[in-house]
């Protein structure tokens, strides 16, 4: 017979619950316009391109990890856009695109036509109150962004991309406080060096290093 660990039975768990009916009152019922498919999507674009947040998202209440799931699916939306899109006059409508539809949902009530990722994150909206800081810090970031030259650049990119996507999850959950912030903060910083550090056999194996340039200067490293 086969045995479970305890973490093993906890996901499993959280698995099943994650498709299970959300429990919502009639109000926020009249206010909510995302669809079982359209969180299905998210659910999907997460677990295929951001794995680990995906397993991790499963401890998250369900209210919670769909918000989750519609803020990662946002950020892999933004990252994918320059492989997806060829010229930069494309590319720059894309961007545009989403800052025009993340911002709209805070303040034209029109939520036709909404892609999935903007209609989950209506709800999210709606539930929770996240603020539009962190959605509009993390599409201006992806849209902008530059060449790392320093640490204290990829500090700042850390910041602004997943430490923001942290704090709109706590967020959802409802915790607003000093040490949450500064909490999100260092891991968003750390997950950000983290991901480089591991993306590296594929950068060089595809003749490119994103190390910040002043480290790859000490060390004569072109």
């Amino acid at each position: 017979m086969r045995k479970f660990t305890p973490l093993a039975l906890r996901l499993c768990t959280a698995h099943r619950s994650a498709f299970s009916v959300r429990t919502i009152t009639s109000t926020q019922s009249k206010a909510l316009v995302s669809t079982r498919d359209d969180i299905e999507y998210c659910r999907r674009l997460v677990h295929k391109h951001d794995y680990e947040t995906y397993l991790s998202s499963l401890f998250s209440p369900r209210y919670a990890r769909e918000a989750l799931w519609g803020l990662r699916a946002l950020n892999i939306e933004l990252l994918t856009i320059p492989t997806h899109t060829r010229t930069p006059s494309a590319i720059s409508m894309r961007y545009a695109f989403w800052h025009n539809t993340i911002m709209g949902l805070y303040t034209q009530p029109q939520t036709q036509n909404l892609p999935p990722v903007a209609r989950v994150l209506h709800d999210a909206i709606q539930r929770s109150k996240i603020s539009r800081t962190w959605l509009r810090r993390l599409i201006s970031e992806r849209q902008t962004s530059t060449a790392i030259n320093t640490l204290d650049d990829l500090q700042e990119h850390g910041e602004r991309t997943i430490a923001c996507l942290i704090h709109a999850h706590l967020e959802s959950l409802d915790v607003r406080n000093m040490h949450a912030d500064n909490a999100a903060r260092a891991i968003g910083v750390s997950s950000t060096i983290s991901h480089m550090l591991r993306s590296m056999p594929e950068q060089l194996a595809h003749g490119r290093c994103d190390l910040p340039r002043d480290i790859l200067a000490k060390h004569n490293i072109n």
